[in-house]
């Protein structure tokens, strides 16, 4: 059995981590516990770029606008300019970790175009910024004093009020601060671009111990990810379609603006399926989008050819655990940071690069002020006992990709609500319930929540929406 006293106790091995981690002042006692092996979550996986104001003719500003418009008016404004002011350090710290970004001719940043962005702002490694960030900052803990735990978080502990530490299937850890850096939900659904890992973890396990969550009814959905098999398909980065991309339908013809918001290239191409996204004319596909290509080799594609069939799969969940901009939740000692964590920036659809700079941002603030945190309680007592962490029924993510997918109608949502009821209440099947309901009380189509029965956006919604089934969910 694990156990121990840290000053902070991180929920998750990816990039909002790995930055607690970092940040946390010398000296610091940190454990990480990952339920699956090292890298084996999503965080690798992003392709397109990270969103920061680098270049001559952008700005902090004109990045809060972009960000602001593509929200559909739900953003926390103050988080966001908080957020996007630091996006020029983050990419100085991250460069200064060993983070190989790539650059153009004259040796400055090259700079990716995606959805929802006025000017090229993501900056990039290939189309594998994910990864080189993970690399970077892995190497960068390897001279921190960092345990690593690899068992699943079952529930975490609240003593008086606070979040004392975490409980695992074998051991318990206690610290001065919990971060939840879990990552996203998209393995709920049948068709994602997520690790089949990815199911939520960390938003159960706050809403469980009584933490407030917002706007789960928002997951965004991917438009371009490989038409080819279920669970977790081959991403096609929007940086692509700013690459010249051009998105196509059975007739050989544009149908959509490339780099619309992602929310309504979505809906195009769900409105005229079968379609397929044009990679001939990208200027050195194999060079500058490496990963893209291995991944269609897989399935026995050759981009040249001709089109390469697209249609959505779950991508971002923009939903999660309220959190502010410096990972603080509504339980005292427990923060959260990344996509587990719903901020307000990214109100109800997310734009193209932001999560990778939300998640630096805030798994930095986490980590520098964790040993300002109390010291749990020494007098706790526990009865230990091992607790199985189940797999996530195959029904599940079926169930959500029929009823609660990229469209959505109350007769569905309320068949889903019946069919998850109607399954052995797990921590999986308890999440994606208050995911349902949400959906379902959101009576209007705003942002990455479309609604066929409800298809414009309702003034009387324009606003945030919290501790949606929290209590009214079997536990």
């Amino acid at each position: 059995m694990g156990e121990g006293t840290y000053d902070l106790v991180i929920v998750g091995g990816g990039i909002a981590g790995l930055c607690a981690a970092l940040a946390a002042p010398d000296g610091a006692r940190i454990v990480v516990i990952d339920k699956g092996e090292a890298g084996a979550g999503s965080s690798p996986l992003a392709q397109g770029g990270m969103a920061a104001a680098v270049a001559v003719a952008d700005s902090p500003a004109l990045h809060a606008a972009d960000t602001i418009a593509a929200g559909a008016g739900l953003c926390d404004e103050p988080t966001v300019r908080d957020i996007c002011s630091a996006g020029p350090g983050v990419v100085a710290w991250l460069t200064s970790l060993g983070c190989d970004f790539d650059h153009d001719g004259t040796g400055a940043l090259d700079l990716a175009r995606e959805g929802g962005q006025r000017v090229a702002r993501s900056v990039h490694w290939r189309d594998a910024t994910g990864a080189e960030i993970v690399r970077a900052l892995r190497e960068a803990v390897r001279a921190r004093n960092v345990e690593r735990v690899t068992d699943p978080a079952v529930a975490l502990i609240v003593s008086e009020g606070r979040c004392v530490g975490v409980r695992t299937s074998h051991g318990i850890f206690l610290g001065r601060a919990t971060l939840l850096a879990t990552g996203g939900a998209g393995g709920l659904w049948g068709r994602t671009t997520n690790a089949l890992g990815a199911t939520g973890d960390g938003v159960w396990l706050a809403a469980r111990a009584g933490a407030q969550v917002a706007d789960l009814e928002f997951m965004q959905f991917h438009p371009t990810a490989l038409d080819a098999g279920e669970g977790q398909r081959v991403l096609l980065t929007e940086a692509l379609r700013g690459d010249g991309a051009l998105m196509v339908d059975a007739r050989g013809e544009r149908f959509v603006e490339e780099l619309a918001p992602r929310h309504v290239v979505t809906a195009a191409i769900l409105a005229h399926a079968p379609v397929s996204l044009d990679l001939r004319p990208v200027r050195h596909l194999e060079q500058r989008f490496p990963t893209v290509v291995a991944g269609l080799a897989r399935h026995g594609i050759d981009p040249a050819d001709g089109p390469v069939p697209v249609a959505p799969a779950a991508h971002y969940f923009i939903g999660g655990v309220a959190a502010d901009a410096h990972g603080a939740t509504s339980i005292p000692g427990l923060f959260a940071a990344g996509e587990c964590a719903a901020t307000g920036m990214h109100g109800a659809n997310r734009m193209a690069g932001n999560s990778l700079l939300e998640t630096v941002v805030a798994g930095r603030r986490v980590g520098a002020r964790a040993m300002a945190e109390q010291l749990p309680p020494t007098d706790l007592m526990f009865t230990m006992q091992i607790i199985e962490w189940l797999p996530v029924d195959p029904e599940i993510p079926r169930i959500m990709w029929e009823q609660v997918g990229p469209i959505r109608d109350a007769d569905g949502l309320t068949t889903a609500i019946a069919r998850l009821d109607a399954l052995a209440p797990t921590p999986h099947r308890n999440l994606s319930l208050m995911i349902a309901r949400a959906a379902l009380a959101r009576a209007e189509s705003r942002g990455v929540h479309l609604r066929s029965d409800a298809p414009e956006s309702d003034p009387s919604f324009a606003q945030r929406s919290f501790d949606h089934a929290v209590g009214r969910v079997s536990h």
